[in-house]
């Protein structure tokens, strides 16, 4: 009987997150309102570059200020997911330039693969250490893409930061 009503407590919590599909962008992602998208042109030394960004602004209710998604297509040649050297540094740099971006301090990072393609898991402190943001990255092929979410530091442990952050799907046609 408890579990019964833990269950469908549980069932009530989530109950209204929406499962965003993207064609154009090969991936699914459960948030917990509709996402708003913007497309951000970068003109680089490696040509022009499309950085879509799916978001959504939160209450701070649960903690969560923003849910993003992000990704970006680089020419071929320049990154793929198979260049484990080149990924390093590509990882290396992108934490490097979000930390300085924000005047924060990166707290961790760590490997993490995603169905075989390279990817880091980091946290970055700011705010003189009121805010955080936690960052799952990846690239497929040359694709790169960014799953953040945007917390407070006193509540950036919690089910909805985590759930949204686990989410993230390959469509089968991206694998």
């Amino acid at each position: 009987m408890k579990t019964s009503l833990l269950l469908i407590a549980l069932g009530f919590l989530f109950s209204d997150w929406i499962t965003y599909e993207s064609k154009d962008g090969q991936f699914s992602i459960s948030a917990p309102a509709k996402l708003q998208e913007k497309i951000d042109t970068f003109q680089t030394e490696l040509g022009m570059l499309y950085y879509h960004t799916l978001y959504h602004q939160a209450a701070e209710a649960t903690g969560n200020q923003v849910y993003m998604l992000s990704y970006c297509d680089y020419p071929k040649g320049t990154i793929h997911s198979d260049s484990v050297a080149i990924l390093q540094d590509f990882f290396e740099e992108t934490m490097q330039t979000a930390k300085f971006s924000i005047n924060g301090e990166l707290m961790y990072q760590t490997d993490q693969d995603y169905y075989g393609y390279p990817g880091k898991y980091w946290r970055i402190d700011y705010r003189k250490g009121t805010a955080v943001i936690k960052t799952k990255a990846f690239v497929v092929n040359n694709r790169y893409y960014a799953v953040q979410v945007v917390a407070t530091k006193a509540r950036h442990i919690n089910r909805e930061s985590e759930r949204f952050l686990d989410s993230f799907q390959l469509l089968e046609t991206a694998r």
